[in-house]
């Protein structure tokens, strides 16, 4: 593969649950009734974190799932692919993808749909060489003529071109199924549109946005597409009438190289487990977990870093934690999903 080409590489699915893990210590004065989580931590873009990152998140209406993504940001504000976490409570299921320019849960969340974000750097010539465009075309599945037309300016410093791919990932009926794992991989569409994706609030059609009008990594979409999940059938305009889910996100801090960021103390989450009531706190750098109903208890231990959100049981908390391989120029810290098993 020539070293200018700069196709990023297949999204990277874990369904967790099976993960390598560490067994948090119990009150040894007090054991009767106390949680034991297992403990993982998942980090939400393994890719970069551009110059700039916002952490954004949504929490299903009965919080029994939630989507985190780090919006990451070039130099001068110009696109750069992001990545997402994905977690469902009942049943236990949960996705991690990088590179996508944009993702959306269905409104019944029990499917999430996102666009795979393709950027090809070509150099210092206007003209992308026709290998590059072969490379993509074997990763997507889309000819190389249909990636030219639709292909859209993704840096206003270089000379590259960015493509979308829609796809959409079902969370299985039964995650445990010998065959979860192949059911729960990305539906990917042939078709290169997709710079914000949506659904319509029925469910029944995901919304394709055309390419962004300025080289600006939230430029929205002016028009949309119609494609059905179900058949792959495509309309280039939406029914009239059709009404589109916009995402409703809680928004986080903005991490950047240089800029301060707390890492050590934030307001408690209240969660409920198995019928009792629980406390994550976040103080002096440390995430724990807390019976408020027992206070001799020691706060069980979860991790590094603060908590900004969390589902209803605890399962999955969003957290912002020192990145202990940080560089001098690179970025301090990182957004994880720490999930605890009970």
């Amino acid at each position: 593969m020539p070293a200018a080409l700069r196709v990023f590489a297949a999204a990277v699915f874990t369904v967790l649950g099976a993960c390598a893990t560490e067994r948090a210590p119990q009150d040894a004065a007090d054991t009767t009734g106390v949680l034991r989580p297992v403990v993982t931590a998942t980090s939400v873009n393994d890719g970069t974190y551009g110059m700039i990152a916002r952490v954004r998140w949504m929490l299903s209406p009965d919080r029994r799932a939630v989507l985190v993504v780090v919006n990451a940001v070039g130099v001068e504000a110009e696109p750069v692919p992001d990545g997402f976490f994905f977690g469902v409570e009942e049943p236990a299921f949960a996705v991690q993808v990088d590179t996508v320019w944009d993702v959306a849960p269905a409104p019944d969340w029990r499917s999430v749909a996102f666009s795979r974000a393709y950027v090809i750097s070509h150099g210092e010539s206007e003209i992308v060489p026709p290998e590059m465009w072969n490379a993509v075309a074997r990763t997507s599945g889309i000819d190389t003529a249909a990636l030219r037309a639709a292909a859209f300016e993704a840096s206003g410093m270089a000379y590259a071109k960015g493509v979308a791919q829609p796809a959409v990932i079902t969370v299985p009926a039964d995650p445990r199924a010998s065959d979860a794992a192949q059911a729960a991989q990305p539906r990917f569409f042939p078709v290169p549109r997709g710079w914000r994706v949506r659904w319509t609030a029925d469910g029944s059609l995901l919304a394709l946005g055309a390419n962004p009008q300025m080289v600006q990594d939230d430029s929205p979409s002016d028009s949309w597409s119609a494609l059905d999940p179900r058949s792959g059938a495509i309309s280039v305009a939406l029914p009239a009438g059709t009404q589109l889910l916009e995402p409703r996100w809680m928004q986080g801090p903005e991490l950047g190289i240089g800029m301060p960021v707390n890492v050590t103390d934030a307001p408690p989450i209240a969660v409920r487990h198995g019928g009792l009531n629980y406390i994550i706190e976040s103080q002096r750098g440390v995430i724990s977990v807390r019976d408020p109903a027992f206070q001799t208890r020691a706060a069980i231990p979860v991790g590094s870093g603060v908590a900004l959100a969390a589902t209803a049981s605890g399962r999955y908390i969003v957290a912002v934690r020192p990145r202990q391989t940080a560089q001098q120029h690179e970025m301090p810290v990182e957004v994880v999903i720490y999930t605890l098993t009970l």
